[in-house]
């Protein structure tokens, strides 16, 4: 009778582990960007390896970049996002990989992007009011603001050195 207790507790903690290793939260990661080789899911440019990329993680892990964070705004636009498993932006001054839901963003149609669309990415908040307090022009913008931003382009020049507004 013992016995049997004994098994029973440990067939079902063993199945509680299991189940909760399941049901954790998925995890998505970004990925390196391939200088000169990787594309902009959006306007099909080279991305370079710099503080504008971002990245889409999708649920079936499947990674779209892009050049500029306006690009991957219009594929959101265009694609929705019941597919996405996170999204990713870089911090404009340490490159660093950001989730975009904790970043904090600062826009001005003076900034020069990829795109044109002025705006940029930082891992927190300070860093943002201090980058726009060195500028002396931007406005803080948050994840939520993203999401009704207007994404104009802007005259700018792509990294090949064109006039861009495609």
């Amino acid at each position: 009778m013992m016995r049997k207790r004994l098994m029973a507790v440990l067939i079902w903690m063993v199945s509680f582990g299991l189940l909760a290793a399941c049901g954790g939260k998925e995890t998505y990661k970004p990925v390196d960007i391939q200088a000169g080789v990787d594309k902009c899911e959006v306007c099909h440019m080279l991305i370079s390896d710099n503080q504008h990329a971002t990245e889409i993680v999708l649920k079936d892990k499947r990674v779209l970049k892009f050049d500029d964070i306006g690009d991957m705004f219009a594929w959101l636009k265009e694609n929705g996002e019941e597919q996405v498993g996170a999204k990713f932006v870089r911090d404009y001054r340490t490159k660093e990989w950001v989730e975009l839901e904790k970043a904090t963003f600062v826009y001005d149609p003076g900034f020069h992007t990829p795109m044109g669309y002025g705006v940029l990415s930082f891992q927190s908040e300070e860093e943002a009011d201090k980058f726009i307090q060195e500028q002396g022009t931007g406005r803080k913008m948050t994840p939520a603001d993203l999401a009704n931003h207007t994404w104009e382009q802007h005259a700018t020049q792509d990294q090949h050195g064109h006039d861009s507004n495609h």
